[in-house]
């Protein structure tokens, strides 16, 4: 299975993408709670739920709008976690840049 990662996750795994096997079908909470310890502690909290700010894709399909988390995935299917990083108003900090 392979499971890309954006933004600081991949800068924490080192990588764009990591791979795990999985035998058989398992739940997709099972299978972030066996993500590596300095991805898993980005992606769920100590209940195992994934946390807030996180875009969860299985096969570029939401998981959490569609199955709220709740589906099983194989060793074929494709998972993909985006951070939801959002900007603000940078006037404190100087006129806003415009390109172009």
């Amino acid at each position: 299975m392979i499971i890309q990662l954006y933004g600081p996750l991949r800068v924490a795994a080192g990588a764009a993408e990591i791979e795990l096997r999985l035998e058989g079908r398992r739940r997709l909470r099972e299978v972030l709670a066996d993500l590596p310890r300095n991805i898993r502690d980005a992606v769920v909290g100590e209940d195992g739920t994934p946390r807030p700010g996180l875009l969860i894709m299985v096969n570029d399909v939401d998981a959490r709008s569609v199955y709220n988390y709740e589906l099983y995935v194989e060793d074929t299917d494709k998972i993909t976690i985006i951070p939801m990083i959002h900007g603000g108003n940078a006037e404190p900090f100087g006129p806003p840049v415009h390109p172009g």
